[in-house]
């Protein structure tokens, strides 16, 4: 499972209100769509690996992971998939073919920053604050795509690894660029006033205890 991200967003009403779709919920979809199909909840690995191996997809820049997935292609046969498997590999390749992208998940992580959509939403238009988790990262292209299309509003972005203290910070955006940005350095190259300062933003922002940290 991936680390879950606090994020709280401070913006006018009319900013935020564009990132939510037609049930009231935060949806990156609003602000940078995935324009392919796929009708499954979960991906198929051999359907993923088959249609990987035949666009010649880049293995991964760590030599571990790519021997892993060479091995993988190596013995990936589409004669082996069942029919299930078979249209997942062949909604796949039309997606690549029409969006560059296989699928929502490798959408996601390349186009928004981040391996999911928002969830575990609050929203509060009234008060010009969202709150919602992601995982693994805050979605950075999301906000800057959202603060392009509403170039003259300042949006101000805190947010929250659950390993309390790394991966926190604050960012400002306006007309699509970070104009401000304060964030936490990586764990192991901070003082240990620096590592108490951004434990403390990490706690607040996510109402998370020092007991709940500890276990």
């Amino acid at each position: 499972m991936p680390n879950h991200v606090t994020n709280k967003v401070e913006a006018p009403k009319e900013v935020l209100a564009s990132l939510m779709n037609a049930e009231g919920r935060i949806d990156f979809n609003n602000i940078i769509p995935f324009l392919g199909k796929f009708e499954w909840d979960g991906i198929d690995g051999l359907a993923e690996t088959c249609a990987e191996t035949i666009t010649g997809t880049h293995l991964n820049d760590h030599p571990l992971i790519a021997s892993l997935q060479r091995d993988s292609r190596s013995k990936a046969s589409i004669a082996g998939c069942s029919d299930e498997q078979f249209e997942q590999f062949i909604q796949m390749l039309r997606n690549k073919r029409a969006t560059g992208h296989f699928h929502t998940l490798d959408f996601a992580r390349d186009k928004w920053g981040t391996k999911w959509n928002a969830y575990s939403q609050s929203v509060d238009l009234e008060q010009n604050v969202f709150q919602f988790d992601t995982a693994w990262s805050s979605p950075e292209p999301v906000f800057k795509a959202l603060s392009a299309l509403h170039p003259e509003a300042e949006i101000t972005v805190r947010f929250a690894d659950e390993d309390i203290g790394s991966n926190c910070g604050t960012l400002v955006f306006k007309a699509g660029e970070i104009t401000q940005s304060d964030v936490a350095p990586n764990w192991n190259d901070m003082t240990k006033a620096q590592q108490a300062k951004w434990k403390a933003f990490a706690l607040d922002l996510t109402g998370r205890t020092e007991d709940e940290d500890d276990q």
